[in-house]
């Protein structure tokens, strides 16, 4: 429906507005809000009310907790008015509805599904798609109209207070926040700058003033409910630009160095770290089962050491990486984009950023023979390189079963029992090839 008009009411929607809440964000699209909220009490007022919260809320999440009053009850209205459920109270009376190509049609409401209308006119009924519905007028008005999820609490207190404050403690949906790194790569040797940021998204409908927020980095359980460590269990911050990073249980907490706005529908874009130069090494990669046979560029790898020497060692959320490139002009240009895990203190991010257009590896079945109780294959790997400076490469061999490795023209490293490595250093403008034979043999 494009247009939807009741007889009598106009509505205007607007983004409520939330202020000086403490916002924690988890990489679930949930949040933990922690709202200071406060009343002015008349004579022997015994409920409160608020009514600014997110469309998202998890139901059975709110908690109360006043500094000089008690909660005895609790209740959630969420019964917010949608003229759409609201129809079905006209079954059986006369509405308007004009169409969009500008007909009027008048009758009395028989039939309403999530996809048509059905009206019993005069001499005929008729049924059409509600998406052919440009507006509906019904007739009277609706009393008592809720337009947004309120909470009301029964409180009792010993001596009446003027005021009762407090904190409103809730889980939302509709709040999310994403690591994303941007390596810039200076090819000429093997350093790199790396930018670590956080992308914040408000996907509520509520507008936050003067917020506080936090993001936790972390798998939290969810099964059926959702589980969080504690709230504010908490070390000592890190003296780091950008976010201060501390320890939440067995969770990582960074947290704004400042409060700020965040509106409804809006996402924010903040350093999780100040910018670090870093050390990289990169290596070409060429992986393959037993029998394929194929020709193709290798993969370029890049790995950075997650330690102090390497001027980090500090815990690297898990985000999408951009990898860019100073050219010799000095023009920084887009080169590849991965995906990391979580990367702890001490441990290695390893990134793929494509597929190198001057590294060619060929890899050949050049005998094969499977018996009744054995299977024995001959394999030749060839990788010509013709970029002007020396390459590390690393052929990875995935073989199944029971099997020993025969002939290797070079030393090669069992990594699991079906894959193993080996790794080869080739000349600018060379090539290098590598054989070996595998053999299983079975009862």
């Amino acid at each position: 429906m494009k247009k939807i008009l009741i007889s009598g009411i106009l509505i205007y929607l607007l983004n409520a507005q939330s202020n000086d809440a403490i916002i924690t964000m988890y990489k679930d699209q949930i949040a933990l809000i922690k709202q200071p909220v406060l009343w002015e009490l008349e004579s022997e007022q015994k409920t409160i009310t608020w009514d600014l919260l997110p469309g998202g809320i998890v139901k059975d999440s709110p908690f109360l907790s006043l500094k000089n009053a008690s909660v005895k009850m609790q209740r959630l209205n969420q019964d917010v008015f949608r003229f759409s459920n609201r129809l079905y109270d006209y079954l059986g009376k006369t509405i308007d509805v004009e169409l969009i190509n500008g007909k009027g049609i008048s009758g009395s409401l028989i039939e309403l599904t999530d996809r048509t209308i059905t009206l019993q006119r005069k001499r005929s009924i008729i049924s059409f798609n509600r998406d052919r519905i440009d507006y509906i007028n019904a007739p009277g008005l609706i009393e008592n109209i809720v337009y947004k999820p309120s909470i009301t609490w029964n409180i009792s207190y010993e001596d009446q207070p003027i005021q009762v404050e407090g904190d409103l403690i809730y889980l939302s949906k509709g709040f999310d926040w994403d690591a994303i790194y941007r390596l810039i790569l200076d090819e000429t040797g093997n350093q790199a700058e790396l930018l670590a940021e956080a992308y914040i998204k408000n996907n509520s409908n509520l507008n936050f003033n003067n917020v506080a927020i936090q993001l936790v980095e972390g798998k939290l359980k969810q099964n059926g409910s959702i589980s969080n460590p504690p709230i504010m269990m908490r070390a000592a911050p890190q003296t780091e630009q950008g976010l201060k990073n501390e320890r939440l249980g067995d969770y990582h907490i960074y947290e704004l160095n400042e409060n700020i706005n965040l509106l409804a529908n809006e996402s924010i874009t903040t350093r999780l770290y100040r910018s670090k130069t870093i050390s990289f090494e990169k290596t070409y990669l060429f992986e393959n089962d037993e029998r394929t046979q194929k020709e193709e560029p290798l993969a370029i790898e890049y790995q950075i050491s997650n330690s102090k020497n390497n001027n980090l060692g500090v815990p690297l959320p898990q985000g999408k990486i951009q990898l860019f490139q100073t050219t010799s002009n000095g023009n920084v240009e887009f080169v590849g984009e991965d995906e990391i895990r979580q990367v702890p203190k001490g441990s290695t991010a390893t990134i793929i950023s494509g597929r190198a257009f001057d590294v060619i590896g060929k890899r050949s079945v050049v005998n094969y023979d499977r018996q009744k109780k054995s299977e024995e294959g001959s394999i030749s790997i060839s990788v010509t390189n013709t970029l002007p400076q020396n390459i590390k490469v690393r052929l990875i061999e995935h073989i199944y079963g029971d099997w020993v490795i025969r002939n290797a023209s070079t030393n090669y490293r069992k990594e699991d029992a079906s894959t193993i490595h080996f790794s080869i250093n080739i000349p600018a403008d060379g090539s290098s090839t590598i054989t070996y034979t595998y053999r299983k043999e079975w009862k």
